[in-house]
């Protein structure tokens, strides 16, 4: 029978992890693409050497370090190093290729001046962005791995003779500063405690019902909270987890959904955009050779999650031996330790069709999914173990069921603040999230951020209703478009969908005409103009997050409205 008890234990991460380590210290961490595998004894012994390299190399308790390019398998024993010697880690995103190293060295020489970062390690993977960052910022440490201790630093183990003792953090002492991902503002440093860490890990595993039976299947980048807690919490509960690089994903969605069938895989996560993947990579012939009947949970957040995916993966995966009540759509947020909401773990997700035009107006009315101005939204559940939400209006007033305004979070697991902020972050303990929500029935739905909402003549309208519209004309590359707020030069309103094409001369002419018309339809307003933008105009955040108010900014200096 699976063991339900809760096996996290202790009020710092390294209490969390002597805990593992003496209970289950054969219990692996598993990396199938490097043929490795780190239990949790050898973790211990690579964190401890880790910490003590880190410490030679001049870092103190208190301070920040950075970690850019590690492989997946040298991540956690720098986590865990950098705690153990009364250090914070925050773990960078990696350049995608070497024409991005430069921009991203300017995004993360911004980062380690707001953290006050003072030692940078580098793995193998950095495509030289470290040595761009160290020339924008000298004084810089950087450290490549692996590092090593001092050699009178005593044996290889815990318990080496001559072993100075290692700086003990206390629960309030900061443990990760995590990077948010920076799709309506720039990325700020969330300060998250050794207790807000790990009262949020808890809340993941008590509000999931993880037992260390469970296999989780990883593929979410570290520097990505969905990545680095769920990974954690999986490890301190003394589960086993098969951790891929992140491209592996994106490269190889079949191989993925095959390693998850050989290894009696039971959690997945993910963003919405990861499960569309694998339901295109799920061919007929795929399916059938696949057994996922041990799939438990697919975790769905990070963005907007879709119903027609929610459906599609159902229905595709289905022969394959996974149930409808598998999708499991939640919410959170770097500021929170990832987990806010969840639903009930083995209830199917739960739709609702609303009007669009009652929403942006701030009130929920159900209607037919064949009604003109249908939009479907997906239940994120209700409140996690520990955490507590509240709708609010713009005056800060409570709202009840059926009314949107601004979701607010309270908790253990929430953040004090963000570096190098000195406004107080919280209000009388409450965190504003920035999204437009409502609940019904105790069931919480995200309507969309509210920094992204665009007012044109008194209404409001969410830029996914017009995206949703624009991708499905025929053109748009690979489906990339945003919609942003615009004004025209008299001060007219308007929205301005920005999409991505290969089109030139003419055809462009058309597609934009067509895309305008398919706007216009699903919103049921003229006010829209087009523009057409070459393949890679858009970005995104290191999290996969349309940066629409950037693009917003980089349209105000061109032309080509349609």
């Amino acid at each position: 029978m699976p063991d339900h008890h809760l096996f996290l234990h202790g009020d710092t991460l390294p209490e969390a992890l002597a805990h593992v380590v003496q209970e289950t210290p054969d219990t692996p961490t598993l990396f199938p693409q490097q043929h490795r595998e780190l239990t949790a004894r050898d973790l211990a012994v690579a964190a401890e050497r880790h910490a003590r390299g880190l410490i030679a190399a001049g870092v103190r308790p208190g301070d920040t370090v950075g970690v850019l390019g590690a492989a997946v398998h040298e991540v956690l024993p720098c986590v865990f190093g950098t705690v153990l010697a009364g250090a914070s880690v925050s773990v960078l995103p990696p350049p995608d290729g070497p024409r991005t190293a430069e921009r991203l060295a300017r995004r993360l020489a911004a980062i380690a001046t707001t953290a006050r970062m003072r030692h940078l390690v580098t793995g193998g993977e950095e495509n030289g962005a470290a040595a761009a960052i160290h020339a924008l910022l000298p004084s810089l440490r950087v450290l490549p791995l692996p590092l090593s201790p001092p050699l009178d630093g005593g044996g290889d183990g815990p318990a080496g003779p001559g072993r100075r003792p290692l700086p003990a953090p206390r629960p309030d002492d900061t443990a990760v500063v995590q990077f948010t991902s920076g799709s309506t503002t720039r990325p700020r440093g969330v300060v998250l405690s050794h207790r807000a860490v790990l009262a949020g890990l808890r809340a993941i595993l008590v509000s999931a019902r993880y037992t260390r039976e469970d296999t989780v299947v990883q593929w979410a980048p570290f520097h990505h909270d969905m990545g680095l807690f769920g990974c954690l919490a999986q490890l301190l509960n003394g589960g086993t987890s098969h951790v891929f690089d992140p491209r592996f994903l994106i490269r190889h969605p079949g191989e993925l959904l095959r390693h998850f069938a050989r290894c009696r895989g039971t959690v997945l996560t993910g963003p919405n955009f990861s499960y569309d993947l694998l339901i295109r990579a799920a061919r007929p012939e795929l399916v059938r050779e696949l057994d996922l009947s041990s799939w438990r949970l697919a975790f769905n957040g990070a963005e907007p999650v879709s119903a027609a995916t929610c459906d599609a993966f159902h229905r595709v995966l289905e022969p394959a031996g996974v149930g409808p009540a598998v999708m499991f759509p939640v919410y959170g947020l770097a500021e929170a330790t990832l987990a806010v909401t969840f639903p009930e773990p083995g209830t199917r997700p739960r739709v609702v069709t609303v009007d669009r035009e009652e929403l942006g107006a701030g009130r929920v009315v159900l209607v037919p999914e064949d009604h003109q101005r249908a939009k479907p939204l997906v239940a994120v559940g209700t409140p996690v173990e520990g955490a507590a939400t509240e709708i609010r209006d713009e005056y800060g007033l409570r709202l009840g069921s059926g009314l949107l305004g601004e979701l607010h979070i309270s908790g253990p697991m929430v953040t004090s603040g963000y570096l190098g902020e000195s406004e107080p972050l919280l209000r009388n303990g409450w965190l504003p999230t920035g999204d437009l929500a409502f609940h019904l029935d105790g069931q919480y739905f995200i309507a969309g951020r509210r920094k992204e909402l665009a007012v044109v003549h008194g209404r409001n309208y969410f830029p996914e209703d017009a995206e949703s519209a624009a991708r499905a004309v025929p053109g748009v590359h690979r489906g990339h478009c945003v919609a942003v707020p615009g004004t025209d030069p008299g001060g007219g309103e308007h929205i301005s969908v920005i999409a991505e094409t290969r089109l030139t001369g003419p055809p462009a002419g058309a597609l934009a005409e067509a895309l305008r018309e398919s706007v216009v339809t699903a919103l049921g307003m003229p006010h829209v103009r087009v523009h057409l933008v070459p393949p890679q105009w858009l970005t995104r955040t290191t999290s996969g997050k349309w940066q629409r108010l950037a693009a917003a900014r980089r349209l105000r200096g061109e032309k080509g409205a349609a």
